[in-house]
């Protein structure tokens, strides 16, 4: 009790004198309205070379009675006329092949109904403005679309499918196979269609003169940017020099779609589970369904706004066959214990496409009881997912759709980066440095605002620019000055998307950690990781950047049980620290978790051997029955330990899946843990000498997870918790490769498909690619950063999948005395 009032006490004096020091307000930009939108908003659709390339056109073969018979998918393209404008009014023919602009923009991404026109920016800077019949085609008399071609043939005067004004003999074409590189105007260079087919009249090589209109002039080369026409007022100017050649940012006048191929619902979290089912004619049966429940897809992977009502299923069946249904029957959980399903494969056998199979993409309903007659409401060929109200988004045309993959248009989450970032720890005294690390992903020159909580003091706030695509690194004790304890909240102005960690050093570089911050305040936080028994310290670091006194209740769950920790008061602004030695001395195995009034921010620290190695890392709001930890290795000198809490009343039992260079492997089935409980499992009793090592946890019950890893007998550690499911694009703030340091990205990919990753580094001088790397299915690779890109001090990464992987990045530093990891950011 007596400390609860110290705490209180010291709070209550900080909170007196921090009220006296006003946080500074940035100026207001007139010229940006309120509701005006950036990357954190639906107005930014980046797309890589990889989902571009994977776009293909679908046709539609109907019978008389509007069934399907037959389906096509190709590249969209063909043979293409050709007339410069500009003497000597060049005419020639060639093939191309590539991505129809219009079912990019109409189908995948979506214009809003008030779009005038279609901007096409090249990497220089160089545009071209298209209409909307020019981006649909031109009306092309041989219907030929307006591209992002990227595979082409060879120029010719001979076509036999277009005018002949040489009157020369038809001789076919050479085939398109010859793809765009960088060094050639790549990856995709803008072709529009002749709207009249034919030479200029005013090409004298031509006789009688012809009438055809000029086209070539549109085709644009390295397409970096689409901008749709009007663009909202205020919204960043983009700059195409920045966008990194295997990326198209289309952006402006766009609506909110997302679109995932049937690949990446594989990858993503699959489930497999037995429906019982019953048609109309009273026959029933069962059947073996893995698929992806459609409110964890809803959820967790895409995330809905407040307004969300409804779920609407549409068939690409030519019919327009639709089902509905509410969020509740969406989420809930049938007595059979199943859940609304989005399926790919029946009793072991992926579902075929139209008009044979009933995938690739069936939509499985349970019963809701024994008389539910639930397969007429099964829908096969789901191609389009709409979350109602739908606003502004009038709805995809499904018989454009490809059969690999699923469009979800309406009320869901722009998911993008966020714009802010919450740092619990911090410290410029005591021999200490702190630095912000800070990644503008975004291709325009994003404001930053830093906001200081000093312990003691109250706030303080610092604003600067970082360049498009870099990074740049804040030194805190240089702003702030010595002695300090700190907590941070950096923010990217009118919304903009910034990707933020904080790294400390200590004792002239001897020790350091790392940590990734977290986007909001919350009132629950748990930490798996913590001991204080072997010259070991932990500490919990809260932070509390509302406006209102917050009340924090601390728990330890140690190997065997659980014990009561301090009340603390929280004033507004403010941080605390908390040594967890206080309540519970000598112990190796201690996980915490924070309850608060308030929302806060919470943190763990690590020290050992005198302080001179330590790591840190935030908490996480809540358990799950599954988690990914990339990073891990069991060779040259490591020890890596995965730890798990379970802070449910009941018992649980615990899976542990190793990942390495070789595959998957069970190495941990059916661990007994009590409830309110930690464990540690150390990888090296299970995986010897292996320098690859990730891991996949997953629970009876929800737990947290954890993994630690030590070298050189404990001089140097890391900690990270783990990723509750892979995604597709995640961001990595902190890196350097020079000064002694290594810089290392480790990649778990858990699918059973094999991952195509493209990495790409945001340095000081810009954004630097690293070839496509494949990741085999169930293994872990890492990527050394400084083999790629040489020597820098300042180096974040984008690592963008096909399918989903878990990433992780760690650094090292004198001769690995030192040595940070993160998660990062896991994007979508």
């Amino acid at each position: 009790m007596r400390k609860t009032l110290i705490i209180l006490l010291a709070a209550l004096l900080c909170l007196a004198m921090g009220a006296t020091l006003a946080a500074a307000e940035p100026a207001e930009d007139a010229s940006f309205q309120a509701d005006a939108v950036s990357a954190a908003s639906p107005n930014y659709r980046t797309f890589t070379e990889a989902d571009l390339k994977s776009m293909l056109k679908y046709t539609q073969t109907l019978d008389g009675g509007g069934d399907i018979v037959a389906i096509t998918q190709e590249l969209a393209g063909g043979h293409y006329t050709c007339q410069k404008n500009s003497d000597p009014y060049t005419y020639f023919e060639q093939d191309w092949k590539g991505v129809d602009l219009s079912y990019l923009l109409d189908v995948e991404v979506g214009i809003k109904a008030d779009t005038t026109a279609i901007k096409v920016i090249a990497e220089d800077g160089y545009s071209v403005t298209l209409t909307l019949d020019e981006m649909r085609g031109n009306s092309n008399p041989r219907g030929l679309p307006t591209l992002l071609g990227y595979k082409y043939g060879e120029e010719s005067a001979n076509n036999p499918n277009a005018p002949d004004p040489t009157g020369a003999p038809w001789v076919a074409p050479k085939p398109t196979d010859n793809e765009l590189t960088v060094d050639d105007g790549g990856p995709f260079r803008l072709i529009m269609p002749q709207k009249v087919e034919g030479p200029d009249p005013r090409n004298a090589a031509y006789s009688p003169a012809g009438t055809g209109d000029p086209n070539w002039q549109k085709s644009v080369k390295w397409v970096r940017a689409i901008e749709v026409q009007p663009t909202a007022t205020g919204v960043p100017a983009i700059d195409p020099e920045s966008i990194p050649d295997n990326q198209v940012i289309v952006y402006g006048n766009i609506l909110n779609r997302r679109t995932y191929t049937v690949d990446q619902l594989k990858s993503i979290n699959p489930t497999t589970a037995t429906y019982h089912w019953k048609n109309k004619g009273g026959f029933e049966g069962d059947a073996t369904f893995t698929g992806i429940p459609l409110g964890f897809f809803l959820d967790e992977v895409i995330g809905l706004q407040d307004t969300a009502t409804d779920v609407q299923n549409f068939a690409a069946d030519g019919w327009g066959f639709k089902d509905t249904w509410t969020l509740d029957e969406v989420r809930q959980t049938c007595p059979d214990g199943n859940k609304m399903m989005l399926a790919w494969n029946e009793d072991g056998e992926d579902l075929g496409p139209e008009p044979d199979g009933s995938g690739p993409i069936e939509f499985i309903k349970p019963q809701d009881d024994p008389s539910d007659t639930n397969t007429s409401k099964w829908l096969k060929w789901t191609r389009e997912v709409n979350v109602l109200p739908m606003g502004n988004d009038p709805g995809v045309d499904e018989t454009r759709i490809p059969t690999d993959r699923i469009i979800v248009c309406g009320a869901i989450d722009a998911n993008n980066i966020p714009n802010e970032w919450y740092f619990a720890e911090g410290s410029t005294g005591y021999g200490y440095e702190t630095f912000m690390c800070i990644a503008n992903p975004n291709s325009w020159e994003s404001h930053v605002i830093i906001d200081y909580y000093i312990e003691g003091e109250g706030p303080q706030q610092q604003e600067l620019d970082v360049a498009p695509h870099s990074r740049t690194t804040v030194n805190v004790n240089s702003v702030l000055g010595e002695g300090k304890n700190v907590s941070t909240r950096v923010e990217g102005y009118h919304g903009d998307s910034i990707v933020a960690e904080r790294a400390m050093y200590w004792n002239d570089k001897v020790g350091g950690h790392c940590a990734s911050g977290v986007n909001a305040p919350a009132k629950e936080w748990y930490l798996a990781e913590g001991c204080t028994a072997g010259g070991y310290e932990t500490w919990i670091l809260l932070q509390n950047p509302g406006d209102e006194v917050a009340y924090a209740n601390i728990t330890y769950m140690t190997g065997d049980q659980e014990t009561v920790g301090p009340e603390l008061a929280l004033p507004p602004n403010s941080r605390l620290n908390v040594n967890v030695g206080w309540d519970v001395a000598d112990n190796w195995q201690v996980s915490t978790v924070v309850d608060s009034s308030k929302p806060i921010v919470v943190e763990r620290a690590m020290y050992w051997n005198d302080k001179t190695a330590g790591h840190c890392a935030s908490g996480v709001t809540g358990p799950s029955n599954q988690w990914y930890l990339a990073e891990g290795t069991t060779g040259s000198g490591f020890e890596t330990f995965v730890l798990v809490q379970n802070p449910n009343d009941d018992a649980v039992t615990v899976d542990l899946t190793a990942m390495t260079s070789e595959g998957p492997s069970l190495i941990v089935d059916d661990w007994d843990m009590a409830g309110n409980s930690r464990n540690t499992f150390r990888l090296n009793d299970y995986v010897e000498n292996n320098d690859n090592v990730s891991t996949k946890v997953t629970s009876s019950g929800d737990v947290i997870a954890e993994r630690a890893v030590y070298w050189n007998n404990k001089e140097g550690g890391h900690d990270a918790h783990g990723l509750m499911y892979p995604k597709f694009e995640s961001f990595l703030a902190e890196g350097a490769t020079a000064g002694g340091f290594d810089t290392w990205v480790l990649v778990q990919n858990p699918s059973t498909e094999n991952a195509t990753v493209n990495i790409t580094y945001m340095t000081a001088e810009g954004p630097v690619q690293k070839d496509p790397l494949t990741v085999l299915a169930g293994q872990r690779v890492s990527v050394n950063i400084g083999a790629d890109i040489g020597e820098t001090y300042n180096v974040s990464t984008q690592v963008t999948s096909n399918v989903a992987v878990a990433v992780e990045r760690s650094v090292y530093w004198n001769n690995k005395i030192g040595g940070t990891c993160s998660t990062g950011y896991a994007a979508w």
